[in-house]
């Protein structure tokens, strides 16, 4: 339980870092709309996100794993039609949002497994 609180709040940085980077990625409110973005992005990734990586599974090997960030930003787009408080501009945006996002939440992850080893984010 603590693991996935750590990874929501990682997440949230990571799209307030989105947010703060690119002017095509827009997140309105503030930080508990962020982590409400964070918590719709985080469902739709671990239930539609897995079925996608399952399917494209032998695309994903093609390209070394880099059909990933498609999958992310396709990820990323549902999210952008469900919730109200995030507008994303094309998909390009979408992509580039996705690398970021897929960056920042791995090195917070990283950051948090160093600091607190017990806490498995």
């Amino acid at each position: 339980m603590t693991a996935l609180l750590f990874r929501m709040v990682a997440l949230t940085i990571a799209f307030l870092a989105v947010d703060a980077l690119m002017d095509t990625v827009t997140v309105t409110g503030g930080f508990f709309s962020t982590l409400g973005v964070a918590v719709v992005y985080g469902l739709i990734s671990g239930v539609l996100g897995t079925l996608l990586r399952l399917l494209t599974l032998p695309l994903i090997v093609l390209t070394v794993g880099l059909f990933e960030f498609v999958i992310n930003a396709v990820m990323l787009l549902i999210t952008d039609a469900v919730s109200d408080t995030l507008e994303i501009a094309g998909f390009g945006s979408t992509l580039l949002a996705a690398v970021i996002l897929s960056v920042v939440s791995a090195l917070i992850g990283f950051v948090i497994s160093v600091v607190l080893p017990q806490v498995d984010a």
